[in-house]
């Protein structure tokens, strides 16, 4: 068995030494192939092995492969990134300007008179309650002007009071008696004249509100053409004690058929129509607008007309007789159809009170686009070894972190309350916005949002403006002691965003702005 172990190993020795060297020869060539990226270093070993058994040499080689890795630091900075939105804008159709149309309505009194006199020491005439009732449409086409239309109603009363002797000369008496002197002395002659207007007023309105104001100033001038639709008189006393002087005899006769004291109330003369024509009253009225309701104001002021054109129609005549039974007065119409009264002028003056309604075109909604930027500066840091390693970092991490510290402490002292319709700061609240100030100080990076807000009492426009009227007022304090006016951000939103501490519902924790540190975009939205 010996022997033939020994010839099956001689046989087998150069099958073997050739496997071997085939088999480096395969390694080789695989490295070879990455030969761009890596690095070979090989380390040959040489042992000669003394064996008398096997006089060859046998040759060890051992490859050693060495990897060299690259650290590669990637850096990105400001890679700005935009998103398109969509946003509805309202566009507020002049409601702060008080644009639109309006009804208005009114009810007056004062004091009027046809506005003529009468001549003769003992005559005289004076006026008495006038009345006015008016309805019209105005259409403001400016903030302060507009013009107006419509139809009034009113009166010009008056009272005429005469008096003194009348007498005519060469008269004939009932006895066919020729050339004596009819005396006639009026003891009492009391008369009611009055006459009720239509008309179209015509007019130009102007108003005025400054922005602290709750009223409103109101004023309109214009004319309006009229009609008489009631025109009358009624004498309500008429005294008059008739004489005759016949200088024949130089004799006055009284107490006769003809010549007697005579009462005049319940003639026919006594009463009767004017005669009156179209008239062009020229009228002006001014007065205060209350706000009442969201779209009622209440119209408190005073009213005066004037009439341009003389309004007395009536064909003059002397006072005289009629006819052989001695009716005083030649076809008496009055003391307003007599040459005794002056051209006529009807006046008025009062006080005035109504409503006006208004329509003020609601908000126009617009959608735009519009894009928002959003800058990042990310750094990653990537290691590569046996054990691969990447280290992420945002470099903006700590700045956030210390931003919403700051927030946290500005929202512990960001309400500012105001007094009830005021803007101003009192004591109270700048002290706190000095504490405010010392925060914002620590983060110069942060933009600062200032909210606005007003109580639910108003009107929704001027809640509106005195709620950004009190951010505003916020945002020059921060800026006069020290922050930079870029960082600000001024929003006023009326009446709309209750308190959310305000968990009783009182109106004065409503009239508040707040201060708020903004660390992204969607904060503000």
């Amino acid at each position: 068995m010996k022997y033939v172990r020994w010839i099956i190993l001689s046989a087998c020795f150069p099958l073997y030494v050739s496997a071997q060297t085939d088999t480096v020869q395969f390694l080789r060539r695989a490295q070879a192939s990455v030969r761009a990226e890596q690095t070979e270093s090989s380390v040959t070993l040489n042992d000669s092995i003394n064996d008398s058994t096997r006089p060859d040499s046998i040759i060890h080689t051992t490859i050693q492969t060495v990897y060299f890795y690259t650290d590669t630091l990637f850096q990105v900075i400001s890679a700005p990134d935009s998103i398109s939105r969509q946003r509805e804008i309202i566009t507020h159709a002049d409601s702060s300007e008080r644009r639109g149309h309006y009804v208005e309505a009114y009810i007056g009194a004062g004091y009027g008179s046809l506005g003529y006199t009468l001549s003769g020491a003992d005559n005289h005439v004076t006026g008495f309650a006038n009345a006015v009732l008016q309805a019209q449409y105005a259409y403001f086409f400016h903030p302060n002007w507009g013009i107006g239309a419509g139809v009034w109603f009113t009166n010009y009363p008056s009272h005429a009071q005469l008096g003194g002797i009348y007498q005519w000369k060469g008269q004939t008496d009932t006895d066919l008696e020729t050339d004596y002197d009819h005396s006639s002395q009026i003891i009492r002659w009391r008369e009611n004249e009055i006459i009720h207007n239509a008309g179209v007023p015509v007019s130009l309105q102007f108003q005025y509100q400054k922005e602290d104001w709750r009223v409103r100033l109101f004023a309109a001038l214009g004319v309006a053409p009229s009609v008489s639709v009631m025109k009358s008189y009624r004498v309500t006393e008429g005294v008059i004690a008739h004489s005759g002087y016949y200088p024949e005899w130089n004799l006055t006769l009284t107490d006769m058929h003809e010549f007697q004291t005579k009462h005049y109330e319940q003639d026919p003369c006594a009463k009767g129509s004017l005669s009156v024509r179209p008239q062009a009253t020229l009228f002006a009225d001014f007065g205060v607008l209350f706000p009442v309701g969201k779209q009622i104001d209440l119209m408190i002021g005073a009213y005066a007309h004037y009439t341009a054109n003389d309004a007395n129609s009536s064909a003059k005549k002397n006072p005289g007789w009629k006819d052989e039974t001695f009716t005083f007065m030649e076809e008496y119409k009055g003391v307003y159809a007599t040459d005794l009264t002056s051209a006529s002028h009807p006046w008025a003056a009062g006080v005035k009170i109504g409503l006006h309604w208004h329509y003020i075109a609601p908000d126009k909604h617009t959608t735009v686009d519009y894009f928002d930027y959003f800058t990042r500066r990310d750094t990653t840091i990537e290691f590569v070894s046996r054990k691969d390693t990447i280290i992420t970092e945002r470099t903006d991490t700590m700045a956030r972190a210390h931003i919403a510290k700051a927030a946290e402490e500005v929202e512990k002292l960001n309400k500012i309350y105001f007094d009830y319709d005021s803007y101003r700061l009192s004591d109270e609240s700048k002290a706190y916005l000095s504490s405010i100030i010392s925060i914002l100080n620590k983060v110069p990076d942060a933009k600062i949002a200032i909210d606005g807000h007003a109580s639910e009492e108003g009107q929704r426009l001027h809640n509106e403006r005195l709620a950004y009227n009190r951010a505003k007022e916020v945002a020059k304090f921060l800026i006069t002691n020290g922050i930079e006016k870029e960082r600000v951000i001024v929003i006023g939103h009326g009446s709309l965003v209750p308190n959310e501490e305000n968990i009783h519902h009182e109106l004065p924790l409503d009239r508040r702005a707040e201060v708020k540190i903004v660390q992204k975009q969607s904060d503000l939205e």
